[in-house]
C-alpha cells in the first residue's frame, strides 16, 4: 500500500482539492483524520468477519510463582486473544494449548505447570502459577494496527543510554520539521523509511526550535526497539506512514476519504461516491471470505477422550 502522503495527493486529485493554503482550502490534517477513520472502519469489519487475517504472536518469559502477566499492548481492543500456549521448557516443541477459565476457578497459592488461564483486566492469570522460571507462554491474538500519519521530521542525532533510555534526540531542522504538530499529542513515534515502527510511545515535554527533543522523565523503551539517524518522526503514540491493512484495502481507504471530503464540500457527487464505497466494501468481503482452499476442520479440544485411531 502506498504511503499516506501519496494517498492524500490521490484523494485531492479525485475530489478536486489540489489548491489550498494555510488559511484556505482543506488542510492535510483533515485528510489524515478521514484516512484514519476509514482504516478503523474497515479494520473493525475485517476483524469481526475474518479474525485470522491480522494475527500476531508474542512469547512471554515466565517467572516462578508469578500468576499475572500483562497482555500485549497491541491486542485489538485489548480483548481479542485467540489462544494461549504453555511450554514448560520454553522450547517450541513443548508448547501445548491451555484453556480459558473464570475468576471463580482461581487457584490461590498453587504452583505447578499451568493448565488454564483467566482474563482479568489487562492481565492473564496463569492457573496454577508456574513452578519454574524456565517456561514461556505464546499468545496468539488479533493485533491492533498503528494510526496513519505523515512524516513530520527526520532524526539527525540520537544517543541511546543505559537501561533502555534515550540520552539525546535531535531532529534535523534543515529538513521537514513540523514542530507544532509533534507537540500536539505529547507523544512521538519513530519509523524507518518503509513505515516499520522502530520505537513507539515516546513522551515529550518540548522540542526546541533547533530540533532538540526533551523526553519526559522516566521513559524507557522496550527491548528490541531502537532509533538511528535518518529515521522518520511521526506524531502520536504508535503511528506509521503505511497502513498495515492488506494492500487490497487501499481502494477502500481512498473511496472512504473521497466520500467524506465530498460530503464536507457539500458536493452533488458524494452520493455516487458513497455507492462506490459500498461496492468496494462488498468486493473486499468477498475477497477475504475464502482466504485459501484448505478446508477447515472442527478443532479437537479434548483429544484425551478420543482413541488414537481417531487421528
Amino acid at each position: 500500500m502506498r504511503k499516506l502522503e501519496l494517498l492524500i495527493l490521490a484523494s485531492r486529485r479525485a475530489t478536486e482539492n489540489q489548491e489550498f493554503t494555510d488559511t484556505a482550502g482543506i488542510q492535510d490534517e483533515e485528510f489524515i483524520q478521514y484516512f484514519n477513520d476509514g482504516q478503523e472502519e474497515i479494520h473493525s469489519k475485517l476483524n469481526a468477519l475474518f479474525p485470522h487475517i491480522l494475527m500476531a504472536q508474542k512469547v512471554v518469559q515466565l517467572v516462578q510463582g508469578q500468576e499475572g502477566y500483562t497482555i500485549p499492548s497491541d491486542v485489538y481492543l485489548g480483548t481479542r486473544i485467540d489462544m494461549i500456549e504453555f511450554s514448560p521448557t520454553g522450547l517450541t516443541q513443548d508448547y501445548y494449548s491451555i484453556k480459558k477459565g473464570s475468576l471463580k476457578e482461581r487457584l490461590n497459592g498453587s504452583e505447578t505447570n499451568p493448565s488454564f488461564y483467566i482474563r482479568n483486566g489487562n492481565q492473564i492469570l496463569l492457573q496454577p502459577a508456574p513452578q519454574s522460571g524456565s517456561g514461556t507462554i505464546r499468545i496468539s491474538y488479533q493485533k491492533a494496527i498503528p494510526r496513519l500519519d505523515i512524516k513530520r521530521a527526520t532524526v539527525e542525532t540520537v544517543t541511546l543510554g543505559a537501561g533502555n533510555t534515550i540520552s539525546t534526540l535531535i531532529l534535523d531542522d534543515a529538513l521537514l520539521f513540523d514542530r507544532d504538530a509533534l507537540l500536539e499529542e505529547g507523544y512521538i513515534s519513530i519509523t524507518d523509511k518503509d513505515g516499520v515502527v522502530k520505537m513507539e510511545s515516546i513522551p515529550i515535554d518540548d522540542i526546541s526550535t533547533s530540533g532538540v527533543v526533551t523526553i519526559s522523565a522516566g521513559f524507557t523503551y522496550q527491548t528490541g526497539e531502537t532509533i538511528a539517524a535518518g529515521d522518520c518522526v511521526l506524531r502520536g503514540k504508535k503511528s506509521t506512514q503505511f497502513s498495515q491493512l492488506p494492500d487490497v484495502c487501499e481502494k477502500y481507504l481512498l473511496e472512504y476519504c473521497n466520500a467524506r471530503i465530498l460530503v464536507r464540500d457539500s458536493s452533488s457527487d458524494s452520493a455516487a461516491v458513497g455507492q462506490v464505497l459500498i461496492r468496494v466494501e462488498g468486493t473486499l468481503q468477498t475477497a477475504f471470505a475464502e482466504p485459501d482452499n484448505d478446508p477447515d476442520y472442527v478443532p479437537v479440544l479434548d483429544a484425551q477422550y478420543l482413541g488414537w485411531d481417531s487421528f
